[in-house]
């Protein structure tokens, strides 16, 4: 703990000298300049105190071991693990929010086995869980979402004995689409989600022109992902997953085929994955044409037992 201590330390210590040039500095400033310079300083001295909290936990130090350090709440938000500081100064609430992965490397099948059963189970439960949830049975299809059926532009539905199928128009966008089917999931069309979340026993399907900003899919049959589809976020499948005819799958995500003997994961047809794409103790299949990230430069999800990475900071 000694050697942790000293390494933050001298960080925070730099921190605040920095700050301390900033004041004197902006002492000597004209009125207007002087206004913005102390707003600029302000939301630095916000971000590195953020930060600054980030780094001591990062390093295992406890709460409040550095006194003007605000606390660090976190959470799990699909594959990634969510931390948020909060502190109220000048009668407002500032908050920042960090989202992590894990350190690339190397663990045995049933490890892999253990964190997608875990990250099947979380899924399964958000979308069960969501207030709005709308049970339907039988094979469903849609052209066209009702708005009438979201709750603040997030639709969820829950499907039994049968299979849903999503014909989106042209240009269409919606905020989150959660769906837990019983059979399998087909969704074509140029549609955008913010939010993509599905759950099936069965095959799910994602052609054509669909994008999302972050998709948590897992089909226990198998996954198929074809076209100009685009995307960051994680496929899971006991089964099998395939991608072809030039998908793009942004950093960071996860792709992961294991569970059932013979599983298999595939990539394709000028496809692109910038992430980490395995089929523990199965097949793994990739032409020349496709490109894959380094596996050594992916990051692998909260439920791997290896250090915490920082991928994304903002100001909320």
């Amino acid at each position: 703990m000694k050697s942790v201590r000293g390494n933050v330390l001298p960080l925070v210590l730099g921190i605040l000298l920095v700050l301390s040039i900033l004041v004197t500095s902006m002492l000597r400033m004209p009125g207007t300049l002087r206004r913005t310079v102390t707003l600029v300083a302000k939301e630095t001295q916000e971000m590195y105190l953020a930060e600054s909290a980030v780094l001591s936990k990062l390093d295992g130090l406890p709460e409040g071991y550095f006194t003007d350090v605000p606390p660090v709440e976190s959470r799990i938000l699909g594959p990634w693990t969510l931390w948020r500081t909060a502190w109220q100064t000048d009668s407002q609430i500032r908050n920042f929010q960090f989202v992590l992965g894990n350190e690339y490397g190397r663990f045995s099948t049933s490890e892999w086995v253990r964190c997608t059963v875990m990250l099947e189970n979380n899924l399964h439960e958000n979308i069960m869980h969501a207030k709005n949830l709308k049970n339907l049975s039988g094979n469903r299809r849609f052209f066209r979402l009702d708005s009438s059926d979201a709750l603040q532009g997030a639709f969820a539905f829950n499907v039994s004995g049968g299979d849903l199928t999503l014909n989106l128009g042209a240009n269409e966008s919606f905020h989150s689409f959660m769906a837990n089917v019983d059979g399998d999931v087909k969704i074509r069309g140029t549609v955008h989600f913010d939010t993509l979340r599905i759950y099936a026993v069965g095959t799910v399907t994602l052609q054509g022109n669909v994008t999302a900003d972050f998709v948590e899919i897992f089909g226990l049959a198998g996954v198929a992902v074809t076209g100009k589809v685009l995307f960051a976020g994680v496929l899971l499948s006991k089964q099998s997953i395939e991608i072809s005819d030039r998908v793009k799958v942004n950093f960071p995500s996860v792709a992961v085929a294991v569970g059932y003997r013979g599983n298999r994961l595939a990539l394709y047809g000028k496809s692109v994955f910038e992430g980490l794409a395995i089929a523990p103790s199965g097949t793994f299949e990739r032409d020349s044409s496709t490109t894959l990230l380094d596996s050594t430069k992916a990051l692998l999800p909260f439920c791997m037992d290896s250090r915490h990475v920082v991928f994304e900071r903002r100001r909320l």
